[in-house]
């Protein structure tokens, strides 16, 4: 897989953004990777996220990431931006730049 200047793996699809998905948790050890960059189409929602990373990342499929590639699995959520969760449908258009954090939602203690 190539990489960006970052020496992050990027997923080559066709794209007018980059994104980088950090992975914490079990993602990152399923992964191998610490995190992701993602070509996305500009303003990609997080069922696009989903399918780049699913190619990027085949390893999540089934474990963070749904089988029919329809969203995370339960127990799983993106954090946009350090800032803002989303999970229960919540959406936000993504820019350039932008970030995303795969992790669980769960804490252990």
């Amino acid at each position: 897989m190539p990489e960006s200047h970052s020496g992050i793996p990027v997923a080559l699809l066709t794209s007018n953004i980059h994104i980088e998905v950090e992975l914490f948790g079990t993602p990152r050890l399923r992964a191998g990777l610490r995190a992701v960059e993602l070509g996305l189409p500009a303003g990609a929602r997080v069922a696009e996220v989903v399918a780049a990373l699913a190619k990027a990342c085949p390893q999540l499929v089934g474990h963070a990431l749904k089988e029919d590639g329809s969203g995370l699995q339960g127990g799983f959520v993106f954090n946009h931006n350090g800032l803002t969760f989303l999970e229960g449908g919540r959406e936000v258009p993504l820019k350039p730049g932008d970030s995303l954090l795969l992790l669980s939602n769960q804490s252990g203690g």
